[in-house]
């Protein structure tokens, strides 16, 4: 949706958004019974003193919606994409209703794809796109950069290659201008009913690369293995922190009754796994990215499909000739070129033992030392709480 010029001159003067997107927001939070806020480099500020009311929020809402939207809001949560055309900024728009009465959440999507080499992704990662077909699963958490790792990786293609690229998200987020690509967006919800339905559909539509934007239930998993194995390269998302959980998610999505067979057939057609986060920086003002990468090397594919995924981590550490990294090898890279604080790596790693074990034994001391101390902190908070719950229980 594409706001109109009564409101980006409301919001001209009201300032919120545009104070936001001076701080280099990534997300901007408008909440009943709160002051408008914002993420900012990973921690919430404020941006203004004043708290809004569910009256300030009915207005907002009725600025940021049309006719359908608001039918579709009146059923349930809505995302969408909103665009303001005289501050050439798009953004992806969760509206929702909580205890309190009405929420905006808007996350910023960047004004420009960036290459995967200048988001900070492992080098190693790049290889994917010259795969000519296969399954490629990009995980996180919500905010980690999937969905702009991936906007770089379809305009890599779409810029090098002659392809028939089909996205299915929800909402669009980037717009993709055709380069040598054939690039078709659709959003779910609007231009179809849901991701399996889309993908069903995309089947028919000669594509050679297919981005799904995220994999949610069986049918779309179903979708995306019989995508992956009748030659189409397809990019898919899931909420995951590591390259083993990857690949456990998605056989998780299948009946216990069929997952050895989901699991020969994932190990057949996987290609690789990105799993990344996004670490502050040290200097403090914006984040770096540390990334795991797993390619589906003959050794992955046999503890895929004799169920041994619990070694898969253990593989990836001595796999950096196949272009292996794991996210603790990832975070102590960062480290070393000073990007981030030892502190954060350690908070960071999937496997704490893991990082540990590659750090001098000065730092491990130190390490340690802080781990003990947070859990003795720990102890007595519970302790602390426990006592009062006894001192309130004697008094009624």
């Amino acid at each position: 949706m594409v706001v109109s010029p009564q409101t980006e001159e409301f919001l001209s003067q009201w300032g919120i958004v545009h104070r936001a997107l001076a701080l280099q927001a990534s997300d901007i939070i408008f909440c009943v019974g709160t002051p408008p806020s914002a993420r900012v480099h990973g921690e919430v500020v404020r941006l203004d003193a004043h708290v809004l009311s569910e009256e300030h929020l009915q207005n907002l809402v009725r600025l940021f919606t049309d006719g359908p939207i608001q039918d579709r809001f009146a059923v349930g949560d809505v995302d969408y994409t909103l665009e303001f055309p005289t501050l050439q900024r798009r953004f992806r728009v969760n509206l929702f209703r909580q205890h309190r009465g009405l929420s905006i959440v808007m996350r910023v999507l960047p004004q420009r794809v960036q290459s995967l080499n200048k988001l900070g992704v492992p080098s190693t990662f790049e290889r994917v796109l010259q795969e000519p077909a296969g399954l490629v699963i990009v995980g996180g958490a919500t905010g980690s950069g999937k969905s702009t790792t991936l906007a770089s990786v379809i305009d890599s293609i779409n810029e090098n290659k002659g392809r028939h690229i089909i996205t299915i998200e929800q909402p669009i987020e980037i717009v993709f201008e055709e380069k040598r690509s054939i690039v078709e967006q659709r959003e779910v919800g609007t231009h179809v009913q849901d991701f399996a339905l889309a993908l069903r559909s995309a089947l028919r539509q000669s594509p050679d690369v297919i981005l799904v934007g995220e994999v949610r239930d069986r049918e779309t998993a179903d979708m995306v293995l019989k995508a992956a194995q009748v030659g189409v390269l397809v990019f898919a998302t899931l909420h995951t922190r590591s390259a083993r959980e990857s690949v456990s998610r998605f056989i998780s999505l299948f009946e216990d009754a069929i997952q050895s067979g989901i699991g020969a057939q994932l190990a057949e057609c996987l290609r690789c796994v990105l799993c990344q986060k996004l670490v502050p920086l040290r200097a403090g003002k914006g984040q770096a990215l540390a990334g795991e990468v797993m390619w589906c090397t003959n050794a992955v594919r046999h503890l895929i499909r004799d169920d041994k995924l619990h070694l898969l981590h253990s593989l990836m550490e001595i796999a950096s000739k196949d272009g292996m990294v794991t996210m603790e090898q990832s975070l102590l890279q960062l480290w070393r070129e000073e990007k981030i604080s030892i502190d954060s790596a350690y908070d960071y790693a999937n496997d704490k033992l893991a990082l540990l074990s590659q750090v001098p034994p000065d730092i491990q001391k130190g390490l340690l030392a802080q781990v003990e101390i947070e859990v003795e902190t720990k102890r007595l908070e519970q302790v602390r709480e426990t006592q009062k719950r006894l001192i309130s229980t004697r008094v009624v």
